[in-house]
C-alpha cells in the first residue's frame, strides 16, 4: 500500500504516552493525509503545546500498562468476543475517558485545511493492519456499538464524522506489541464521495507487568521506530546501518538510546572523588545486554575487573527497557583507569 509521507524532526517515531490528541485528516499539497492533532500531549517525556500538530509518520501512540496502570480484564459474556481474547484475559484499552497515564485519543475533522473542500462529513475506514500475531483491534463505545473490528478481516469498519467535528471511542488492542493501522479517508458531500486519501497511524502497547516492557528483539524495535519503506531497506534500518550523520549504528542506538553517548563524571565515595559514568542502556530486551566495564590498563587491556559499581538507575518511561544508569569505580586508589560501555547479544 503506497502512502504519502511527511518529514519530521528527530529519530524515528517519537513516543506519545499521555494527554489528548486526535487522529485527524487534513489536506497537504492537495492530498488528504492523516495527522496527530495535538492538544498538549506528552511526547518523548515532555509536555508539548497545544496545536503542535504532528504528521502521521511522526509519532506512535504508546499505551504503557504497568503497576500504575494495569491492563483491563475482558468481561465474561459472548457479546465481548469481538475483543479477540478469552474472558478474564488482559485487554489493552485506550479509553474514551481521560486517563492521566494513557493517551486520550479522539477522531477529528477540525483542521482549517478542510474548510473549503466542499465536504459536509468524512469517513475513516480501517482498510489494513500490521500487528502482533493473532492480534485484534477494536473501536467501540459498548458491546452493541463496535464500528471497527478486525476479527473478520478488512475493510474492518468505518467512522462517519461531520465536518468540523470531534468524537471519542474506546480503542482496544488484544496483545502487546506494535500496530500499524491503515485508514482510508473519504470526503463526502450529501453522501457522495468527492475526494479520498489514506495514511497509517502507529500504536505501541507495552506490558511491563511480566517482562519490564522491553522490546522482544532488534527486529521489534526496528519495526517500531522506522517507516514501512525504511523497514524494507536494510541499508537504512538494518542493525549495522547508520542512517544519521552522527555515524551511530542502529544496533548501537537500540542498545544505548538515540544519542548513544556516555557522560563521564566525578562521584563521591566517603568524601573522596572517584570517576564514574552515566549512560542510557537498554535492558529486558532481546538481542542486547549492555555492560559497563573498567580496566586499570589498556596495554594489555583487562576488562575482567569487576570494580565498577552501579549506584543509580532510572527507567525511561517512554522508551521501553531503557534506563539511565550511573556507575562508579570502587577503588579510588587507582592512579589511572579506563571506562567503557559495550553490548553483547
Amino acid at each position: 500500500m503506497a502512502l504519502p509521507s511527511l518529514a519530521f524532526d528527530g529519530f524515528g517515531y517519537q513516543s506519545y504516552t499521555a494527554e489528548h490528541m486526535d487522529l485527524g485528516v487534513r489536506i497537504v499539497d492537495d492530498e488528504y493525509v492523516g495527522f496527530w492533532k495535538n492538544d498538549g500531549a506528552i511526547i518523548n517525556g515532555q509536555t508539548t503545546p497545544a496545536n503542535d500538530d504532528r504528521p502521521a509518520a511522526g509519532l506512535r501512540a504508546m499505551g504503557i500498562f504497568d503497576d500504575n496502570r494495569l491492563p483491563f480484564v475482558r468481561p465474561a459474556g459472548d457479546q465481548w468476543n469481538f475483543l479477540g481474547v478469552d474472558a478474564g484475559a488482559p485487554i489493552y484499552i485506550l479509553p474514551a475517558q481521560r486517563d492521566p497515564l494513557l493517551p486520550y485519543l479522539g477522531w477529528s475533522t477540525e483542521d482549517d485545511s478542510l474548510a473549503d473542500d466542499g465536504a459536509d462529513e468524512y469517513r475513516f475506514t480501517l482498510v489494513d493492519m500490521t500487528g502482533p500475531e493473532d492480534s485484534v483491534f477494536s473501536v467501540y463505545t459498548s458491546s452493541a456499538n463496535v464500528p471497527m473490528n478486525t476479527l473478520a478481516g478488512f475493510p474492518a469498519g468505518s467512522l462517519l464524522i461531520g465536518d468540523g467535528s470531534h468524537l471519542h471511542f474506546n480503542m482496544a488492542f488484544s496483545h502487546p506489541g506494535t500496530y500499524d493501522l491503515y485508514f482510508q479517508f473519504e470526503a463526502l458531500d450529501g453522501g457522495a464521495v468527492i475526494a479520498t486519501g489514506q495514511d497509517m497511524f502507529r500504536f505501541q502497547i507495552v506490558d511491563k507487568i511480566n517482562d519490564n516492557g522491553g522490546f522482544d528483539s532488534y527486529e521489534h524495535w526496528r519495526r517500531t521506530v522506522f517507516t514501512p519503506v525504511q523497514i524494507a531497506d536494510e541499508t537504512i534500518s538494518g542493525p549495522s546501518a547508520a542512517p544519521l550523520e552522527d555515524g551511530i549504528s542502529n544496533l548501537q542506538r537500540y542498545a544505548f538510546g538515540d544519542d548513544a553517548s556516555v557522560n563521564f563524571m566525578w562521584l563521591e565515595d566517603n568524601g573522596t572523588p572517584v570517576p564514574g559514568i552515566e549512560a542510557r542502556m537498554r535492558f529486558s530486551s532481546g538481542d542486547v545486554m549492555p555492560v559497563a566495564e573498567f580496566s586499570p590498563q589498556l596495554v594489555p587491556p583487562d576488562w575482567s575487573d569487576t570494580s565498577l559499581l552501579l549506584v543509580d538507575q532510572e527507567p525511561i518511561h517512554h522508551d521501553p527497557g531503557m534506563e539511565i544508569r550511573t556507575y562508579r569505580v570502587d577503588h579510588p586508589e587507582s592512579a589511572t583507569g579506563f571506562l567503557r560501555l559495550r553490548s553483547t547479544p
